[in-house]
């Protein structure tokens, strides 16, 4: 169960937990999944919990989850029954039902447990050949390296050898079979049309039934574009209503029971502990957990749903049609399926990271929400004489800053970092103590970032310059004359220069980030400074992109 604890939050779902099974339909009931049948087993909340440690220690986790639960049916205000089965929950949500439409729908993934005990499992999964791309062979005594046919120097994929002779050098094949150590991967199942002749998906690999983690890699970035077609605002929008769905808020429910019982708090089993990875929570068997620490846990997240709504707050729509072709090892390729791309569809002139309205507001409540979270368990530690007198000392400096923080959130206001937040009054104006500076008032404007206001602009579209390296030496009369560096120059492009400039040089196409809207968020001057984002390939690739803006 390692790792568990951290499926609930959004950013490790989409990776940490990139592992599925055949686990049939969804047995959900209002978006909770339904716990498995257990049979009866002990009398009260504390034999129940027994139970459920039993389950959870010979890997029945459905079957530990379902027990937690009973736990809390049996009493619904006992402390025990209230904390494990809140936090069990929590763990619970990877296998959500709108978790598991989430990983099917829009990464592709053919199969995506519905049950805990399935998900941790690998029986769900396929075998996919992690290549060796070398090795020593006995027969030749030589090293011998894979080769690729698309590769021009060799008629057939296989592991050779290679000698220098004559100004060329001259391939021996050694063996057509793939070596290869299996790995075990989500089952995916490929779009037809990233296979296409020459493509990088390269079904010559095939090793039995077995497949290249180099392809799984392709069909996942192909299932990416293919079911998201129109941009991530469905995708992230069901992370946002998955992970923080029905699960969570059962956990909250159930948690809330214990807010004005402060002082009732539990150990928990080691073993629970070390199940749900709340080591690198800065938990362990020794200490006691009640509503402040347990609510801390559930503002954390909160707060990283909030994180989440405020990226939800720009349009993330873009046209990835033009993409599903089989793509080529060639820079060619994806230069001429992009010629064929309408100009309109591309970001700058499309929607893409502009103003979705209404969606800062639900951030903004909730980036308060888990800060009040915050303050609550901590004024509640504060408050306790169950704590240390240094941590409480600290925390009451710290609980400040929230407030602090609450009121430049909720006001528009700039928020002050103090060199120690441990110590003394929390900052509300800006000093040498004062370490840095955040102004949620732009932070929390609508399409404060969106592309036209970061990226230098001319009519809407972007602005394009040429970045060329060039060699620096100091003067002969510097002491350290013998001491060149690189720098760069930047040549601002337009429809009259653009063609010679980019035909005489191997410069790199770039777009110009404004330094302004970062500065004034952290509170430093705007110097107008620009900063350079390379984006160009090659010559033929620069001119193609900046004529789909400009000509």
């Amino acid at each position: 169960m390692k790792t568990l604890f951290y499926s609930l939050l959004p950013v490790a779902l989409f990776f940490a937990f990139i592992s599925c099974s055949d686990g049939g339909g969804d047995n959900g009931v209002g978006g909770i999944t339904a716990d498995v049948s257990v049979p009866p087993c002990g009398n009260n909340v504390d034999e129940i919990i027994q139970c459920a440690m039993d389950q959870l220690k010979d890997g029945n986790l459905d079957e530990a989850i379902a027990y937690y639960n009973k736990a809390y049916e049996k009493d619904n205000n006992n402390p025990k029954a209230i904390i494990y089965s809140s936090l069990i929950n929590l763990a619970k949500i990877s296998t959500d039902p709108k978790v598991v439409t989430l990983m099917r729908d829009h990464f592709g993934f053919k199969t995506y447990p519905n049950r805990l005990n399935a998900l941790l499992s690998d029986k769900w999964m396929s075998e996919y050949c992690d290549i060796a791309y070398g090795y020593y062979d006995e027969s030749s005594k030589k090293w011998v390296y894979w080769e690729e046919a698309r590769d021009g120097d060799v008629d057939k994929d296989g592991y050779y050898y290679y000698t220098y002779s004559n100004g060329r050098y001259i391939y021996t094949l050694v063996s057509t079979k793939v070596q290869c150590e299996n790995s075990k991967l989500p089952t995916i199942v490929t779009p037809d049309w990233v296979k296409g002749n020459g493509s990088m998906y390269n079904e010559a690999l095939l090793s039995g039934n077995v497949l290249s983690v180099e392809n799984w890699s392709l069909s996942l970035l192909a299932n990416v574009i293919n079911k998201n077609s129109n941009g991530f605002n469905p995708l992230l929008d069901d992370v946002i209503d998955g992970v923080f769905g029905a699960s969570f808020n059962l956990a909250v429910e159930r948690l809330s029971r214990l807010e004005n019982r402060k002082e009732d708090r539990i150990s928990l089993d080691p073993y629970f502990v070390d199940q749900l990875d709340m080591e690198d929570l800065n938990f362990d068997e020794y200490d006691l957990v009640g509503w402040a620490e347990a609510n801390a846990i559930l503002s954390a997240m909160l707060l990283v749903k909030a994180s989440l709504e405020w990226v939800q707050s720009y349009d993330l729509s873009t046209d990835l049609n033009w993409l599903k072709f089989a793509w080529k090892n060639d820079p060619d390729d994806m230069l001429n399926h992009f010629n064929g791309v309408d100009a309109s569809r591309l970001p700058f002139n499309n929607n893409f990271f502009k103003i979705r309205p209404g969606k800062m507001a639900n951030a903004k409540a909730d980036y308060v929400k888990a800060v009040k979270g915050f303050q609550s368990s901590y004024t509640a530690i504060k408050n306790s004489d169950l704590y240390p007198t240094k941590l409480r000392e600290s925390y009451s400096t710290i609980n400040g800053g929230f407030g602090e923080l609450i009121n430049a959130i909720n006001n528009g206001g700039k928020f002050y970092i103090p060199e120690d937040p441990t110590k003394g009054a929390w900052p509300t104006s800006k000093s040498s103590k004062v370490k840095a500076t955040i102004d949620f008032g732009k932070f929390f404007t609508e399409g404060y970032f969106s592309l036209q206001n970061i990226f230098e602009t001319d009519g809407g579209k972007p602005v394009f310059y040429l970045e060329k390296e060039i060699y620096v030496c100091p003067d002969e009369d510097d002491d350290y004359w013998w001491w060149c560096n690189y720098d760069y120059v930047y040549t601002k492009l337009d429809k009259n220069n653009y063609d010679a400039l980019i035909s005489e040089d191997e410069g790199r196409l770039s777009l110009a980030i404004k330094t302004g809207p970062f500065k004034a968020i952290i509170d430093e001057p705007d110097n107008g400074k620009l900063e350079y984002l390379p984006i160009g390939l090659s010559e033929d690739v620069a001119k193609a992109i900046f004529e789909k803006y400009y000509k």
